[in-house]
């Protein structure tokens, strides 16, 4: 049996864009194309994780297996610990539904820095990015982190701030965060049973909860991928994005 289970939370009730994970993106389900990236990664057994029988229903039709978890989760991490209950790897991946356009690379990274970091309870992934529409957009999370990848903080807000634009920082990429998190079981438990933190509270990001509590989290550097699908704009963005592949 692998060490990594891969769980990919897909929402039916999502509440701004409701079904986003069946919605169709060239003809095929949002979710499956974030599926099949999970499967040719090939590090371990891939569940859809969701709480309506909709969604069990459309993954049997591409071949995926999901299981049904409770109304009562309040995060897709929820969702994934309750997935996770009662099997037995040591690693457990957090893959959104929404990502379709997600790289098998990305996850083989993010395996590998779990496997060779102890010190790691966390492992996610960030992009370079220069684009200031995307820097100066609160959707799009952005990254401090030391140099050994160590997050130092996460925010919506453009940071770290240029204060003054030389010559020698103009193209110093910021970092924006993907949503994907590799979590050792241990550290998965530990997350969960936290509660809402204070900064997680004004970011409205929970990876924060992470940092407060004085876990490690570790980033992997990857290329930028295509858009995340939260909107109707999204999807129509994806479907553009598409084209240029």
């Amino acid at each position: 049996m692998s060490d990594f289970l891969i769980v990919i939370p897909a929402r039916y009730g999502s509440t701004r864009l409701p079904g986003k994970a069946l919605k169709l993106l060239a003809g095929k389900p949002v979710v499956q194309y974030v599926y099949e990236a999970c499967k040719k990664a090939d590090i371990g057994e891939v569940l859809i994780a969701t709480e309506n029988q909709i969604v069990v229903d459309a993954a049997a039709q591409f071949g995926a297996k999901a299981v049904l978890t409770s109304q009562d989760c309040q995060s897709g991490t929820d969702r994934v610990y309750e997935a996770a209950q009662g099997r037995a790897e040591k690693f457990i991946i957090n893959v959104q539904g929404d990502e379709p356009f997600l790289k098998p690379d990305t996850l083989k990274k993010i395996a590998a820095l779990l496997q060779k970091d102890e010190s790691c309870d966390i492992a996610s992934a960030v992009a370079p990015m220069l684009d200031e529409e995307k820097i100066n957009n609160p959707n799009c999370v952005k990254a401090v982190l030391n140099q050994d990848g160590k997050a130092l903080y996460f925010s919506r807000s453009r940071v770290p701030y240029k204060r003054e634009i030389t010559e020698e920082n103009k193209n110093i990429p910021y970092w924006h965060h993907c949503g994907i998190y590799g979590y050792r079981r241990e550290a998965l438990q530990r997350f969960v049973s936290l509660p809402t933190s204070p900064l997680e509270k004004l970011e409205k990001l929970e990876q924060l909860r992470a940092l407060e509590d004085g876990m490690t989290l570790k980033c992997v550097v990857i290329e930028p991928a295509g858009p995340a699908i939260d909107t109707a704009q999204d999807l129509q963005n994806a479907e553009e994005y598409l084209k240029t592949l």
